[in-house]
C-alpha cells in the first residue's frame, strides 16, 4: 500500500517534474517513434536493412556495450535534471512543510517514499528497461539486460538517498539548488544568446539532445546502414532523424526569445540580419553534427548535409512562430513534418526539400516576426 508521504511527493515532484519537462520528453518520443515506424517500411530500401527485429535489438542497446554505455550516459543526465528539478523545488516556501512532516519519520520510510517518487519519475526508463529484458531473452542477451535493471536500481537508489538528505537540510532561507557552473566567461553578441542560454540554465537538456543527435549521426543508424554508406537517401533520413532530435532546444529557443527577450524586437536589426543570426546559430549548434558529417562523408556531401540540416531546423522554428508555445500542436506539426519530409527524401528529392524548407522558414520568420502569438 502507497503511505501517504508517498502519494504527496508523487503528487508534488513527479506531477511538476513531467509538467516542468513535457517538452523535451515528448520531442524524444517522437524521435523514437518516427524513426522505428516509418523507417521499418522503407521499401525503396533492402528489405535486410530494415529487418524488423535487428531494428528492435539496436534500439534496445542490449548488443553492444559502446550503444548500452552511450544509453546509461542519457540515462545518469535524465537523472541528474530530476535531482536539479526536486532540488530547486524543495526551496520554495510552499513546499517548506516537508522539512517537519517527512522527516519526523524514520529514515527508511523517507527513503522508500522518496524512492518511489523517483521510481514515478524515471518510469519512461524503466519501462524502455522492461522492454530490453523480454527482447535481450528473445535474442540470447543475458547481461546487458541484467546490467540495465541494476543500474536502474542504482540510479534510484542514490536518487532516494540524496533526496533524503536535501529534505533533512532544509532550513528557511538557505536555498540548496544542485547547479554546475562554468568558470570561463565569454564574449556574448546578441546571435549567440540562446546558446549562452543553453551552457547556463539548459546543460542537461542539451546535452542529452547532443547525445541522442550524434548516437544518429556515428554509431547506430551509421551501422545499421553500413550496406548503403553511399545512398545519400540514407545520409539524408540520418540527417533528418539527428535535427528532429533538436526539438526541444528550438522549442526552448522560442521561449527564450518571447519571454527573456521580447524587447529585442526594438533593437536596430533588420529582418534579414536576423535570419542571418539564426543560420549563424543554428551553426554553431550544430558544429558536433557538421565535424562527424565531415569525417563520415565527403567534403562535397558533407556541406549539403549540413545546408539540409539548417534549413530544416529553420522550418521548425518557423513554425513556431504560427503555433507559438502550444507543445502538444508543435509537436503534432513537428511529427506530421517529419513524416513528410521522410518521403520527400525517399523518393529522391533530398535538395528540393532543403530549398523549401529554407523559404518556409523565412517566410514564417518574416511575416510573423514583429506579430508574434501571446506567450501564454
Amino acid at each position: 500500500m502507497i503511505s501517504p508521504l508517498t502519494r504527496v511527493l508523487i503528487r508534488i515532484f513527479s506531477t511538476g517534474f513531467y509538467r516542468a519537462n513535457a517538452g523535451l520528453l515528448l520531442s524524444f518520443f517522437v524521435i523514437i517513434v518516427s524513426y522505428t515506424i516509418l523507417i521499418t517500411p522503407a521499401g525503396t530500401m533492402p528489405h535486410e536493412l530494415f529487418e524488423f527485429s535487428q531494428l528492435i535489438v539496436m534500439l534496445t542497446f542490449i548488443s553492444s556495450p559502446v550503444t548500452l554505455s552511450m544509453i546509461f550516459l542519457v540515462w545518469l543526465l535524465y537523472t541528474v535534471r530530476s535531482w536539479q528539478y526536486v532540488a530547486a523545488q524543495l526551496t520554495l516556501p510552499e513546499n517548506g512543510f516537508l522539512f517537519y512532516s517527512s522527516t519526523s519519520l524514520s529514515w527508511f520510510r523517507q527513503l522508500s517514499s522518496w524512492w518511489w517518487m523517483q521510481f514515478v519519475i524515471t518510469l519512461p526508463l524503466t519501462l524502455y528497461g522492461l522492454l530490453a529484458v523480454v527482447f535481450g531473452i528473445i535474442h540470447h542477451h543475458y547481461l546487458y539486460p541484467f546490467l540495465t535493471l541494476i543500474y536502474l536500481v542504482l540510479l534510484m537508489t542514490v536518487s532516494a538517498v540524496i533526496y533524503v538528505r536535501l529534505a533533512n537540510k532544509l532550513s528557511a532561507g538557505v536555498p540548496e539548488v544542485l547547479a554546475f557552473r562554468w568558470p570561463v566567461r565569454w564574449p556574448t553578441p546578441f546571435f549567440s544568446l540562446f546558446l549562452y542560454q543553453i551552457v547556463h540554465r539548459l546543460k542537461t537538456g542539451g546535452i542529452i539532445t547532443k547525445v541522442l543527435s550524434l548516437f544518429c549521426l556515428s554509431s547506430g543508424v551509421y551501422a545499421l546502414a553500413s550496406n548503403n554508406r553511399h545512398d545519400l537517401r540514407v545520409a539524408g533520413l540520418v540527417v533528418l532523424t539527428a535535427v528532429t532530435a533538436h526539438l526541444y532546444l528550438v522549442y526552448q529557443e522560442h521561449r527564450f526569445e518571447g519571454m527573456m527577450l521580447p524587447f529585442a524586437r526594438n533593437f536596430p536589426y533588420s529582418r534579414k540580419q536576423l535570419f542571418g543570426y539564426a543560420v549563424l546559430r543554428y551553426l554553431l549548434l550544430l558544429t558536433p553534427e557538421i565535424l562527424v558529417l565531415f569525417i563520415l562523408e565527403s567534403p562535397l556531401q558533407a556541406t549539403l548535409l549540413t545546408l539540409y540540416a539548417v534549413s530544416t531546423l529553420l522550418l521548425f522554428r518557423g513554425w513556431l512562430y504560427l503555433t507559438g508555445l502550444q507543445m502538444n500542436i508543435y509537436l503534432l506539426v513537428a511529427f506530421i513534418m517529419y513524416i513528410l519530409l521522410f518521403w520527400l527524401i525517399m523518393y529522391g528529392y533530398l535538395w528540393q526539400s532543403a530549398g523549401i524548407n529554407l523559404l518556409l522558414g523565412y517566410l514564417f520568420f518574416y511575416l510573423r516576426y514583429y506579430r508574434p502569438r501571446p506567450v501564454v
